[in-house]
Parts: structure tokens; C-alpha cells; sequence
């Protein structure tokens, strides 16, 4: 009886041990059939005559994604048969399955079709003259709160802030002119620049000077 028993036991731990270890070895053999696929890939146009930088490409399925360089460059470590979703400003998204026939390797160019949008009618009615334009502007009614933004920027005003405001010339502040200086300077020359247009400065700047025009 007692050897049956401890026979019993001896079986039982057998069975635990090797359920314990089925798991890791299935997941063992899974680990194997995954196939990593370096894939170095060039977004560029349909033409293939420029590069498109910032592009997003997306895999949908470990959900994390990466940023192709500023020459339109990527390389980043994927499973075969992931799908990439790339995808920029516009440019109609594209879906591209990472291929298992590659070996370990891919260099591809991903080329991108542009996304044409057609905007509405927009009807321009441009002033006849700039002195009629000059009156349509000075002829416009401003609320209080409009009014007190223009008189804000006068000159006589921006005189007395300037002789009474304190400097306060700290190693911060001077760091942090620097800064937006870089950032001015780079936005300027790699960037879009900012319309006057929607400058709402700029508009009470040419009104101040309309109207001490008049007055001459």
C-alpha cells in the first residue's frame, strides 16, 4: 500500500512538472516561427523624384508606430506579415504587408499618391483702389473691447510702457530670448512663415497709421 502510494505521487509531480513546462514550450516554438525582417524603406512620391520626411508608419499590429528622418528614411525591426499603415500630410494612407519571402532583410520604396482636396468657391471682392480700401477700413465700427486692443498698441502708450517697465535682465530670461530667436530663425528658414494677414498686431498697427494719417 505504501509503495502504491508513493508511486501515486511520483506520477502526480511528473504530470505537474510537465504541464508546468508545456506553456513555455509552446511559447518556445512561437518565439521560433516568428520571423524578424529589418525593413529600411524610402517614402518618396508616386514620381519618385522627391522625398517625403515626417511620415508616420504605423503597425497595426503591436500598435506603436515610428517617424521617418528628415530625408524620408526609415529602418526598424518588424514581424513578417505585420501590417504597416504609413501615412503624412497629404498623401492618401497606404497599407503595406512586410513581406516572409525577404529573409531578414527588406529595402523597399514606399511610394506615396498625393491627396487632392477640392476646396469650396471662395469670391473675392477686392476694393476698387486702396484709398476706397483704406476708407472701408477706417468706416468700420469696433466694439469696446476692440477699441481698447488698438489703443493698446499706440505709440504714446507703447513709450510709457517702455519707460516704466523695470528690466529685469536674468540669465533665464536672456536664455529664453535666445531660444525663441533660434526658434524665429529656423521656422523662417525651414518653415512656413506666419501670414500678417492673421496677425491681429499687424492689422492694429495699420489702423493706428490710417488714422494718424487723416489727422495730418
Amino acid at each position: 500500500m505504501q509503495h502504491l502510494t508513493k508511486k501515486y505521487y511520483l506520477i502526480l509531480s511528473l504530470a505537474i512538472v510537465f504541464t508546468a513546462c508545456l506553456p513555455k514550450a509552446a511559447n518556445a516554438q512561437d518565439r521560433e516561427d516568428l520571423k524578424i525582417v529589418q525593413v529600411s524603406g524610402l517614402v518618396m512620391n508616386m514620381d519618385s523624384t522627391q522625398t517625403i520626411p515626417g511620415v508616420h508608419v504605423f503597425n497595426k499590429k503591436s500598435g506603436r508606430g515610428d517617424i521617418t528622418d528628415y530625408k524620408g528614411w526609415i529602418s526598424k525591426a518588424f514581424l513578417a506579415g505585420d501590417t504597416l499603415i504609413i501615412s503624412a500630410v497629404g498623401f492618401k494612407n497606404r497599407e503595406v504587408v512586410v513581406p516572409d519571402n525577404v529573409g531578414d532583410r527588406w529595402t523597399v520604396i514606399f511610394a506615396m499618391e498625393e491627396d487632392f482636396v477640392d476646396l469650396g468657391e471662395v469670391e473675392v471682392n477686392p476694393f476698387p483702389s486702396e484709398e476706397l480700401f483704406k476708407e472701408a477700413i477706417l468706416a468700420m465700427n469696433l466694439n469696446e473691447d476692440q477699441q481698447n486692443v488698438i489703443n493698446s498698441f499706440a505709440p504714446e502708450v507703447i513709450q510709457e510702457l517702455i519707460r516704466s517697465t523695470p528690466l529685469q535682465a536674468s540669465p533665464s530670461a536672456n536664455y529664453r530670448f535666445m531660444q525663441n530667436q533660434q526658434f524665429v530663425n529656423l521656422q523662417n528658414s525651414a518653415g512656413p512663415r506666419a501670414n500678417p494677414l492673421l496677425n491681429p498686431f499687424a492689422w492694429s498697427q495699420f489702423i493706428n497709421s490710417l488714422k494718424r494719417k487723416k489727422k495730418k
